[in-house]
């Protein structure tokens, strides 16, 4: 797939730090996207580019920490770096287990936040195209009728034709033409190969 930029989004509600960080990204080349709240980066959030987050923990309305969860729902290959002046090692550990990549404590060292960036840039473009293939993944099981996915899911536990056909009670070649229907649709070079990324992407059929 084609490469796409990441945006970076500083959420903050205090208007300095938000001014600070910026320059200090943009003193590295780095632009960014300033939110001062976490409903505004929800609003303002583009779902079709890698994304990463310099987050503040406290916020009015919704904290960074529930913004995670959020996003966790909404946008699992976003990257999360958390900067706080009222972190502890407690909170710093539930983010990291939480998912996010890095805690930083206020006053941050800056040339800790750029290199805490530069690593979530990378890691945003890495998880990006793994969602992006996961969900194309499941787009095309989508296009497979009932009775293909329960082929599918006996191929993708290992099980050859012929125990397929005793399970669904069906015949070697009713399965074999399943299994041509299946590689059609999902445009694979073969059943095989579709069970690999299934199964790397840990899609559920």
């Amino acid at each position: 797939m084609d490469k796409i930029d990441p945006v970076v989004y500083i959420v903050d509600d205090d208007v300095e730090v938000c001014e600070s960080v910026a320059w200090l990204l943009e003193s590295a080349s780095i632009e960014s996207t300033i939110c001062h709240s976490a409903q505004e980066l929800l609003d303002s959030f583009d779902d079709t580019k890698p994304a990463c987050l310099i987050l503040d923990v406290r916020m009015p309305s919704m904290s960074g920490i529930r913004l995670q969860e959020k996003l966790n729902e909404l946008s699992p290959h976003v990257v999360v770096i958390f900067v706080s002046a009222h972190g502890d090692i407690r909170m710093s550990v539930d983010t990291i287990k939480a998912g996010a990549q890095d805690f930083l404590e206020k006053p941050y060292d800056s040339q800790r936040l750029l290199d805490a960036v530069q690593l979530g840039i990378e890691s945003a473009e890495r998880r990006f195209i793994e969602y992006s293939l996961a969900a194309e993944i499941r787009r095309k099981i989508a296009l497979l009728t009932i009775r293909e996915k329960e082929v599918l899911r006996l191929v993708v536990e290992g099980l050859p034709s012929q125990n397929i056909g005793r399970r669904l009670g069906m015949s070697v070649k009713t399965v074999d033409v399943h299994r041509t229907r299946i590689k059609s649709k999902t445009d694979a070079d073969s059943v095989g190969t579709f069970v690999r990324d299934v199964l790397r992407f840990g899609v559920e059929i």
